[in-house]
């Protein structure tokens, strides 16, 4: 039975809750992390930023930079890491801002330094970003090395504060070089260690359980973005803290836009309902994408169209492998699918992308997968003159011997669907 407009807080209330869990993975994880980073340096001195309160702002809060997070575990804003693999002493220090009494009445107390806050967070040192530039100088000045490992930016972007920083203390030392290793970061977190799936994998289980709130409380007349609000609290109420990015919901022919993001249009008493969104868990997001009927029962058109969107969907996840080709083996199958039943011009996007801590995460597409790889697989078909836009988008962990469906108890076919909404 369908939960009326009436009722949407009731199902906000009967969801099942779960606290916010602290942080699952071990500070020996980011620690194992850097040290591969360090190993890589060959005796250089690297230093990266995290986000500032200003760029790490989503809704929910506060989020670190990717890869920052990645190498320290640590989300306080206006932090950065220099890894010296040539020092005797320190070869990795955290630098955090000075504290500030006044702001803390505000913004709430900071730790003190010293081997509490060590420990915690897993470094042997941690000072005061007010000593990084002296202490920089020094290290280049013994290692004459610097090391720059992003962000990589377009050539027409500010320059990145590492890069300046890093430019700023070579001048001071003369006969040291810069050395560009932006990439190394990325390629690390190409590969997801058994940590990082299961943080996925409760990403995607929450998304999931938000979808089919979404699915048995649509009602036409609706705004869009009133059934959004029953989507995003049923992540919160499962203690997903923010999202992995800006949810999609798109009724009728604002599903044929890609990037739809208004979701502030009444939704019509029949046609489809499209939603790609994601929950993060811990700083790592799902992206699933669901499209299904507003009355329930999909129209023999509909039907025919999602059928055929699955199947495409099907056919790129069982050619999913080590070794595989992203473009050839994924999505010139999937696309090859769309076009011998002729809709190949209405499939206007690429097949997928990888998925951890950035909803388009890092890597290297022109590598052949591996054990270990995140990917979405997220097929489409977009028909403006019908004002029919369709897309099943699934989070698939490239295994040994093939893929699994990271998302597969999400209701995707027209039966499950369809089941789901009757409930």
């Amino acid at each position: 039975m369908k939960i009326k407009t009436t009722s949407w807080t009731i199902l906000l209330a009967i969801l099942a809750w779960n606290p916010v869990a602290a942080d699952t993975l071990d500070v020996k994880i980011f620690k194992e992390r850097r040290a591969t980073v360090m190993n890589a340096l060959d005796g250089g001195v690297a230093i990266l930023y995290g986000a500032t309160e200003s760029s790490g702002i989503v809704k929910g809060g506060f989020v670190q930079d990717s890869n920052f997070y990645y190498l320290t575990g640590v989300s306080e804003p206006g932090a950065a890491l220099v890894l010296a693999p040539g020092e005797h002493r320190y070869k990795e220090t955290l630098y955090l801002k000075p504290r500030n009494p006044e702001i803390e009445d505000w913004d709430g107390r900071r730790e003190p330094l010293g081997d509490a806050l060590n420990e915690k967070l897993g470094f042997e040192r941690v000072a005061r970003t007010n000593r990084l530039p002296r202490e920089l100088t020094a290290m280049l000045q013994r290692s004459k090395k610097v090391v720059f490992l992003g962000p990589v930016v377009s050539a027409t972007a500010p320059m990145p504060k590492e890069l300046q920083m890093l430019r700023d203390a070579q001048a001071r030392v003369p006969g040291s070089t810069l050395e560009n290793m932006a990439d190394l970061v990325p390629e690390m977190r190409r590969i997801k260690d058994a940590g990082e799936i299961e943080l996925i994998r409760k990403a995607v289980d929450i998304t999931g359980k938000g979808i089919v709130a979404a699915m048995r409380s649509v009602e036409p007349g609706m705004l869009e973005f009133q059934l959004q609000s029953i989507l995003e609290n049923a992540y919160q109420m499962e203690g997903a803290q923010f999202l992995g990015f800006g949810t999609i919901l798109a009724a009728g022919p604002n599903a044929t836009v890609l990037h739809y993001g208004s979701n502030d249009q009444p939704i019509a008493d029949s046609g489809l309902v499209l939603i790609d969104t994601g929950a993060a868990w811990q700083h790592y997001t799902a992206d699933i994408s669901r499209t299904f009927p507003v009355s329930g029962k999909f129209s023999a058109r509909e039907k025919e169209l999602y059928e055929l969107v699955l199947k495409a969907a099907d056919t790129a996840i069982a050619n999913i492998r080590p070794g595989a080709d992203h473009n050839t083996d994924l999505h010139e199958v999937a696309k090859g699918v769309l076009g011998e039943a002729g809709y190949a011009e209405y499939f206007i996007h690429g097949v997928g992308h990888f998925v951890g801590l950035d909803v388009h995460d890092a890597g290297d597409y022109s590598k052949p997968l591996e054990e270990g790889v995140v990917l979405t697989i997220e097929p489409g078909i977009y028909i403006p003159e019908e004002g029919i836009g369709i897309r099943i988008e699934d989070v698939v962990l490239v295994t040994k011997d093939g893929a699994e469906l990271l998302s597969r108890n999400i209701p995707r076919t027209v039966e499950e669907i369809e089941a789901a909404m009757a409930d």
